[in-house]
């Protein structure tokens, strides 16, 4: 068991707050909402939608803190809640779900890669755009898969105690979403529309 800032692990937190402590939720809050956030933010590409359902999971999480069960990890807990929490968002809203194809330096912004002269960046900014659109066609599994996997940088491990996958299960979807993928950004590339 980790321990975390100020000697506490997310265990002994959540054990104080069962306790009473309801106060000390907000360690919880500081600990995970950049990533909650984050996590969100990559299945909805809406950075305002994304605070808002992170309210809505950190709300869950407490409500649902009583079932938390210490011989489990609570980032897999909160992990679950919160993609629970945005799938649901997602098909209320009749979304179609996708994810940044890279990590933001800054909302909304591309930065020169050192040495990338200004037509590289276009370039590199166009296959963004369309691996992007490509995410679309994913289906959800594929998507979780890779976003847990390539963009959180998350084990098999971690990511099968979130999803309840197998790790084969977990590889054949990420080796399924990078092809798709591939072949969707090359036919785009080459002007075709079909995928």
């Amino acid at each position: 068991m980790e321990t975390k800032k100020g000697g506490f692990t997310d265990d002994d937190v959540v054990r104080s707050v069962k306790k009473g402590n309801t106060g000390n939720f907000e360690i919880i809050v500081d600990r995970y909402k950049h990533r909650i956030i984050n996590f969100i933010y990559r299945m909805t590409g809406d950075p305002d939608e994304s605070r808002n359902i992170a309210q809505d999971v950190f709300l869950r999480i407490y409500r649902k803190i009583a079932t938390y069960k210490e011989n489990n990890t609570f980032e897999s807990f909160i992990y679950t809640i919160a993609r629970n929490t945005t799938l649901n968002h997602i098909k209320k809203m009749k979304r179609v779900t996708f994810f940044s194809s890279l990590p933001k330096k800054g909302e909304g912004e591309n930065f020169p890669a050192a040495g990338e002269t200004p037509a590289e960046l276009l370039e590199r900014e166009e296959r963004d755009k369309l691996v992007v659109e490509g995410l679309k066609t994913l289906v959800e599994n594929q998507r979780l898969a890779l976003i847990l996997k390539i963009y959180l940088g998350y084990s098999y491990k971690k990511i099968g105690a979130l999803t309840g996958w197998s790790r084969p299960k977990i590889e054949t979807l990420i080796s399924r979403a990078k092809m798709k993928l591939k072949n969707y950004v090359i036919l785009q590339e080459k002007g075709g529309s079909d995928v």
